[in-house]
């Protein structure tokens, strides 16, 4: 807002500019009878204040008609420079400060989420992780981009994400998560492998889930340490069949994955070790009675995922569960768990 009422100054300024310079051209043209080349050249001369000569001697009359024209030009003339330089210098002075203020915010984040690269698939994480409401940053060499990220309101640091100083203003050491989707697999490949190897002692938990174009490309870049590795156009491939061959299944799933189009949402949630539910069995819990929640699988802590427990299936502390309900159903039951 500020900054459009910055160029609004600005344009007034200009505006003005011009219709003195017209006053300019048509008052000599009609006081001293100049040609319109004379004319134009005298007003410019003299709104200027440069001090050339005149084409010809003025009367009296064009002599009061230059002193008002140069009292015009000069107020219009330092208006517009005032409002050009403090568009300038406070437009400067703003991204300077709100980018030493963003700074200092990421140097402050805990637990938050990297995603570098800001192109068709990072746009779509990106609006995912602020529509959930979790705190990320978004790494990405292009300056333009960034800055247009930045007025979006999001965190941003201008850089290569192959570099691990570039990886550590973003936070890696401090970062619950690194999501790189950049446009490159070999990119993808050097960021999982930087990130991995940085937090391997101050923040081993570190979840890396990594983009790969090319499906040969997967293996190399989860032995380089990433947890997840996903092709985009594979899965788009997969969901197409899918609309085709079983267009009732797909209309599930696809609501079920689109966010904020359906009032279920599927939720993971880790049991703790003082949660009620460990060391019960499902059919001994209220998970469904009363929460109305549908577990659709389990992953234990050694990493096995069981999918569609049974109803004896005992609950762990340590487990991960994926559940299904709507949201207020969900929060209720994050708040009994913890």
């Amino acid at each position: 807002m500020d900054q459009d009422i910055r160029i609004g100054h600005v344009g007034r300024g200009i505006l003005l500019l011009i219709v003195v310079l017209a006053i300019g051209t048509a008052g000599f043209m009609v006081l001293e009878n100049y040609s319109f080349l004379d004319a134009v050249y005298m007003t410019v001369i003299t709104v200027s204040t440069v001090g050339y000569g005149e084409v010809r001697k003025l009367d009296a009359t064009g002599h009061v008609f230059v002193i008002l024209l140069i009292a015009m030009g000069i107020m219009v003339v330092g208006y517009t420079l005032t409002t050009l330089g403090r568009a300038v210098v406070e437009g400067s002075l703003q991204r300077i400060v709100g980018r030493r203020r963003m700074m200092r915010e990421i140097s402050g984040l805990r637990g938050h989420v990297i995603v570098c690269g800001h192109g068709r698939v990072g746009r779509t994480i990106c609006e995912e992780l602020a529509t959930a409401g979790v705190p990320f940053v978004v790494v990405d060499r292009d300056p333009e981009r960034a800055e247009a990220l930045e007025r979006k309101g999001y965190r941003v640091v201008v850089g290569d994400a192959t570099e691990d100083e570039i990886l550590q203003t973003a936070g890696i050491l401090r970062a619950r998560g690194l999501i790189t989707v950049a446009s490159r697999d070999v990119d993808n490949l050097y960021i999982t492998l930087s990130a991995r190897d940085m937090c391997a002692e101050q923040n081993p938990g570190l979840l890396i889930i990594s983009r790969a174009s090319d499906t040969r490309e997967l293996r190399k870049i989860r032995s380089a340490g990433a947890d997840q590795v996903i092709s985009p156009y594979s899965i788009g491939g997969v969901r197409i069949a899918q609309a085709m061959l079983r267009p009732a299944v797909y209309e599930v799933l696809d609501l079920l994955t689109r966010s904020g189009e359906l009032e279920l949402n599927l939720e993971d949630i880790t049991l703790g070790e003082n949660c009620r539910f460990a060391g019960k069995a499902l059919r001994d819990t209220d998970i469904r009675s009363h929460f109305n929640l549908i577990i659709i699988g389990v992953r234990k802590p050694g990493g096995e995922l069981v999918f569609n427990p049974g109803p004896e299936h005992v609950l762990e502390a340590g487990d991960e569960i994926v559940i299904l309900g709507s949201r207020d159903q969900l929060d209720r039951f994050v708040a009994s768990v913890r």
